[in-house]
């Protein structure tokens, strides 16, 4: 039901229009795809963008990036002095 909404929203509604949430949701959405996020903020995410079209493409598009990344940097070798500088950067 959820995609017909969205289809809807994005059918019916302008492209300007935003969602009062989008900010917060956002958010939400980069914590919960770095599995940082409290159950109680997945499960309002995941029911938000349900039914939110602009929440549920900056959820499609957050994932999509992550993913290419990653197959990106999957086998990606990289030089111990490279690490040694960002361990150097990372405060612990």
């Amino acid at each position: 039901m959820g995609a017909f909404i969205r289809w809807i929203q994005r059918a019916m509604m302008s492209k300007e229009a935003r969602c009062k949430e989008e900010e917060r949701c956002l958010e939400l959405v980069r914590l919960m795809l770095d599995d940082q996020a409290t159950k109680e903020d997945s499960e309002y995410v995941l029911k938000h963008i349900d039914g939110c079209y602009r929440c549920y493409d900056n959820y499609d598009l957050e994932k999509t990036i992550r993913k290419a990344v990653k197959s990106k940097t999957k086998n990606l070798e990289v030089s111990n002095e490279i690490v040694e500088e960002i361990k150097s950067k990372v405060p612990i």
